[in-house]
């Protein structure tokens, strides 16, 4: 968009450009200093856009070459010494650019950054000032860093790489020590910093990467006093400029060298230089830094003019700074150096360093993990979102991307996080959210009795630099905001009951979602801190709907336009359709599905409506509103009206096992024959079952989370269950409450006996050994190991184990050498050849028993000991299990919060207690069930939340007289009488319109909720009974404990009268009085019912306890249920 503007007939467009040039440092963050701009400075982001997008790789360097050389001699800048023979190779290039050579002219270029801090005498006259003063240094650094400033994170990026020695110092010299290589980078980074706070995580990476050492221990080690002042000088604007440094290098220690400096065999300036330095590293008031500096006992009119110098001479030099950027952005425009584009571009992203990516026009700092994985489509709208997006990254600004749900404001950011390989943190919030959850808490230790701070998801994520993306920002508590608020204005974390401050990691990066409704942006305009963001407009994205389709999905492009109208037409039928506040409407996230359904199972024109019906329409809880949606939405894509009908009242997919496939109308899964068999419960092979097993396959196959909605007992549960059957899947049902906590589902520590850790240990000890010695060779060693395991003597089993591995770490040290002698050539033994890869991953594996086993010594003289066990999810995750959350959204907000990660585009699960991260694996599936949110206690899930899973409503299947049918056959015995059953169905439908009148009543007073569930309870009892009590007998009293147990009297015998119908005709009276002999000895007849005995011997009958008639029938009931023995007891 920038050159566009520059090529408008009249100059129209370059007077756009110069008009812009003001907003040009709030804009795209290149001419001011952080601590000056603060957070809120990115607020006109969008709004001058289109002045600034500049593509840095659109710099034409022969022409910025010639540039900096003008500039240099307009100016009267002098080039450093070392500088010289640097720059007239850059000028002897430029006057016959080569394209090869390119790579190496970016080398000298950044070293040219460096010149300057190797002569000292661009500060010399600083030193002599003798009041308040302008700093003259630095001005060639500057000067460079303004002519190539779109380029300059790349030129800095080349400072950290390994290659850098040979690719970039040794242009200043091939005898520079490394420690004045490092000076000089600092000085550099002093220098740039005030103007371009982009940089700071590249240098924070340098420092922690190749200074081994703190650069204030140099000064100390310095013999010439011009060398110690100097040093101390570039370290105090360092940390003026970088207060990271402090605690981002962690192999540094500051006090002690600066305490020496500050003792009196150093100069005066020295001392002084030290003592701001060590101002800054305490972080002192400034009470503290007057106090630190009367110990100094320096003459005060020397002590003043130090002081007036430092803080002058850093204001004015900060001003002069970024006026003369602002003055070469001016004079890049005009001379057109960053416009050239088409065959004369000089750079391209094969020559950027591999630390650093281009993202939308914007270079930030990768990491190696940082991929582009073609997975988002870059349309117009896409394309100035991301531009926006990276130049607020690259600020450090906190960011808000407000538009509507499914806009695609969370895969932005998870797409960012991958494209700079950053890890994605994502927290769901909800009004009752906890801020503890954020920072931490005090949980056990593996040792008794011991407690020790685990830091939360937030603080876990400041401290080690991770991005956190906050869902739903306007549903956050008071309290949560609170936390947030001195994050966003001052990039620090205030634990208050630990009375810490944390400085957020350099790259640590803050975003959060809100909805667009009105509701979420009135909440948002009256939310605390919302002046502090920098927000940003995710629009619509309806005109590149179509654009979308062909990007994302080559084989639809044909037909892209046609389902982009396809899906606009959908979309408002069922707004229309949908009552205001009840659920989400359909967005861009919902098109997306509908088109990787399209790919995944592809087929003709009705298939395209069948996978419609599924994405769209699901989430009505209204059978015949649902009914109506799939009629209209076979309108829109032109399936008749008579083939829809018979679609929504016949379509029955089959169920197909061959080999180890299992089809279930389109879907097809894979069948795990290694899983366990459980017990397989009956399953009534119904139309309505086989419709919902196939939409959950379908989910299944393409990896989508899926949530069943429901009333209570229509077999939401069920159905999964039996699918996890026919895939051979090991299914784990999690029942969620208010009282679930977050580590019932993720782990904690738990008192265990340490024999079992032992035993792991041995497990993971003989495992590790055997891929890296000879079993047979070393079995002596091992049969003393395991016999100091069986004797539980952990003392002589640890020094074995230690022993091991010394032995092993000499071994894979004498491989690696013989790799590096064979050039990586693996040896030829008789056991399996080891390559470089395979000896790092086994080293990687011996660090990490070492470990375990260091844990393991520090707890063996305990009786109980403590260690992490793994909750339900994680074992799911890890192991490619399946998990079922019931009553999700009973669950807590801590709970919830676990779950983000599981949503995300690469699922992972963050254990809190540990501090590790659970990659999940490839097989892992997750399916959520949930009543609607009408009842006392239960809430929605935040939105978020609720539209990251594939959502279906379960209609109750008992509206189909067919179904119902299928449903009692297959819970008796299959010589039930068809009589029979149908009576059973009229007593069932009898109750629920008994119910649904209010004619019955519970204990409580309140109307009993008779569903599928109740039914089938009943009739398992009668199949389970029949052979010992007769069918009739059985039957009658499973849905008499189902049924009529839970009812007040006078409404029971109500429901009773409805009972007696099923068995018309028939002497019932006769039937109850029928007992069948006992099973065994050890059982006890009551009340008609044969009870197991106890241990404990049974009293007499004649115990004093009065029976009366009520008495009885109660004692009829519990026996009934205690003979049952499935479920457990409720007596109201």
């Amino acid at each position: 968009m920038g050159p566009a503007l520059l090529e408008q007939p009249g100059g129209q467009g370059m007077d756009m450009v110069k008009r812009g040039l003001e907003r040009l440092e709030l804009v795209s963050g290149e001419t001011m200093a952080a601590e000056d701009a603060g957070p809120a400075a990115g607020k006109s982001l969008e709004e001058a856009i289109h002045i600034t997008d500049i593509d840095p790789l659109t710099v034409d360097l022969p022409l910025a070459i010639a540039q900096l050389s003008t500039q240099l001699e307009q100016r009267s800048v002098s080039v450093p010494a070392k500088a010289e023979p640097i720059f007239e190779r850059l000028r002897r290039w430029a006057d016959k650019p080569q394209r090869p050579k390119v790579g190496e002219v970016m080398n000298r270029i950044s070293a040219l950054l460096l010149a300057e801090g190797l002569d000292r005498t661009a500060i010399e006259g600083l030193k002599r000032a003798k009041g308040p003063a302008e700093w003259m240094d630095g001005q060639f650094t500057q000067l460079v860093a303004a002519v190539f400033r779109p380029v300059l994170v790349d030129l800095v990026a080349r400072w950290t790489l390994p290659e850098a020695p040979a690719a970039v110092f040794h242009h200043l010299g091939a005898s520079i020590a490394a420690d004045r290589m490092h000076i000089s980078v600092a000085y550099a980074a002093g220098c740039l910093l005030p103007t371009v706070p982009q940089i700071r995580g590249l240098v924070m990476a340098y420092f922690r990467t190749r200074v081994p050492a703190c650069i204030a221990e140099q000064a100390l080690a310095a013999t010439e006093v011009e060398s110690a002042e100097y040093t101390l000088v570039v370290t105090w604007r360092l940390l003026r400029r970088l207060p990271e440094v402090v605690s981002g290098v962690e192999a540094w220690g500051w006090e002690a060298p600066l305490a020496a400096l500050m003792s009196r065999r150093h100069s005066e300036t020295a001392r002084l230089l030290a003592c701001e330095c060590l101002s800054l590293v305490k972080a002192l008031s400034d009470r503290g830094r007057a106090q630190l500096l009367r110990t100094l006992e320096i003459d005060s009119a020397q002590l003043a003019r130090t002081l007036a110098w430092l803080e002058h001479g850093e204001q004015q030099y900060a001003q002069a700074a970024r006026a003369q950027l602002v003055a070469q952005n001016r004079t890049g425009f005009e001379q057109r150096i960053w416009c050239e584009s088409g065959d004369h571009r000089w750079l391209d992203e094969s020559q950027l360093s591999s630390c650093v990516a281009s993202v939308g026009g914007v270079l930030l700092h990768a990491h190696e993990s940082a991929r582009d994985s073609g997975e988002l489509v870059v349309t117009p709208l896409v394309a100035r979102n991301i531009h926006a997006m990276a130049l607020a990254t690259s600020r450090r600004e906190p960011v808000l991307l407000q538009g509507a749900a499914g806009s695609g404001k969370t895969s932005l950011v998870e797409w960012l996080a991958r494209r700079t390989g950053n890890e994605l943190v994502t927290i769901h919030l909800s009004g009752n959210m906890d801020a503890k959850v954020l920072l931490g808490n005090y949980v056990t230790t593996q040792r008794a009795g011991d407690f020790e701070w685990q830091p939360g998801l937030l603080t876990t994520a400041v401290t080690e630099g991770r991005w956190v993306l906050v869902e739903n920002i306007d549903l956050a508590p008071p309290d949560v905001i609170q936390t947030l608020l001195p994050l966003l204005e001052s990039h620090t974390l205030f634990v208050a009951s630990r009375g810490q401050s944390i400085t957020a990691h350099v790259q640590f990066r803050l975003f959060a979602t809100l909805s667009a409704d009105a509701r979420a942006a009135a909440r948002a305009d009256g939310l605390l801190g919302s002046s502090v963001w920098t927000r940003l407009e995710i629009g619509s994205l309806d005109a590149e709907m179509a654009e979308i389709i062909r990007g994302a999905f080559p084989g639809l492009a044909d037909d892209a336009e046609a389902l982009a109208r396809a899906f606009r037409d959908i979309r408002d039928i069922v707004a229309d359709a949908t009552p205001a506040g009840r659920g989400p409407a359909l967005s861009t996230r919902d098109l997306v599905r509908w088109c990787t359904r399209l790919r995944a199972f592809s087929g003709d024109g009705f298939a395209r409506f069948q996978e419609a019906v599924d994405t769209f329409t699901l989430r009505e809880p209204d059978y015949e509103r649902w009914r109506v949606l799939v009629q209209r939405v076979g309108a829109v894509l032109g399936v008749a009206a008579a083939r829809v009908d018979q679609y929504i009242d016949q379509h029955s997919p089959g169920v197909v096992k061959t080999g180890r496939t299992l089809k279930i109308g389109r879907a097809a899964l894979t069948i795990d024959k290694a899983a366990p068999a459980g017990e397989r419960m009956p399953f009534a092979d119904t139309h309505h079952s086989r419709r919902l097993l196939e939409r959950i396959a379908a989910c299944v196959r393409l990896g989508e989370p899926a949530l069943l909605m429901g009333e209570t007992g229509t077999g939401k549960t069920t159905v999964v269950q039996h699918l996890a059957a026919l895939a051979g899947r090991t299914l784990s049902v999690f029942n969620l409450s208010q009282q679930s906590d977050a580590s019932d589902l993720l782990g904690g520590f738990r008192p265990v006996d340490i024999g079992l850790i032992a035993l792991r240990l041995r497990e993971s000890f003989d495992v590790l050994f055997a891929r890296t010695v000879s079993v047979r060779k070393n079995a002596a060693f091992l049969d003393k190991a395991r016999a100091a395991f069986g004797k539980r003597d952990w003392k002589r089993l640890i020094g074995l184990y230690r022993a091991a591995l010394k032995n092993a770490r000499q071994m894979l040290a004498a491989a690696r050498e013989q790799l590096n002698e064979t050039q990586g050539e693996p040896p030829s033994t008789k056991r399996a050849r080891l390559t470089a890869a395979s000896v790092g991953e086994l080293a990687e594996e011996w660090d990490a028993f070492e470990r375990h086993l260091g844990e393991f010594e520090a707890m063996r003289g305990a009786k109980m000991a403590f260690s992490f066990v793994e909750g339900a999810l994680v074992k799911a995750a890890r192991t490619g299990a399946w998990i079922l959350l019931d009553e999700v959204n009973l669950a807590s907000p801590e709970t919830l919060a676990c779950l983000g990660g599981l949503l995300q585009r690469e699922r992972s699960l963050l254990l809190a207690e540990t501090g590790t991260r659970v990659a999940c694996h490839p097989e892992f599936r997750l399916f959520a069930c949930m009543n609607p949110a009408t009842d006392v206690g239960k809430r929605d899930l935040p939105p978020a939340l609720r539209s990251s899973f594939s959502e279906m409503f379960v209609h109750a299947p008992d509206a189909n007289s067919d179904d119902l049918l299928a449903i009692v056959r297959a819970h008796l015995p299959a010589n039930a009488p068809a009589a029979l059953c149908h009576r059973v169905i009229a007593f069932y439908r009898a109750a629920k319109a008994r119910a649904a009148e209010h004619a019955l009543v519970d204990g409580a007073n309140q109307r009993p909720h008779y569903s599928l569930r109740t039914l089938t309870r009943g009739l398992t009892y009668a199949r389970e009974h029949a052979q010992a009590y007769s069918l009739r007998r059985a039957l009658y009293d499973g849905l008499f404990m189902t049924f009529a147990t839970q009812l007040e009297g006078a409404t029971q015998a109500v429901l009773v009268r409805e009972l007696h119908a099923v068995f018309a005709g028939e002497n019932l009276a006769q039937i109850l009085r029928q007992t069948p002999p006992a099973r065994g000895a050890d059982a006890v007849l009551v009340q008609g019912f044969w009870l197991p005995t106890g241990r404990e011997e049974a009293e007499d009958a004649d115990s004093g306890y009065v029976i009366t008639h009520s008495v009885e029938a109660k004692i009829a009931s519990l026996a009934r249920a205690v003979m049952c023995g499935r479920y457990p007891v409720l007596i109201q």
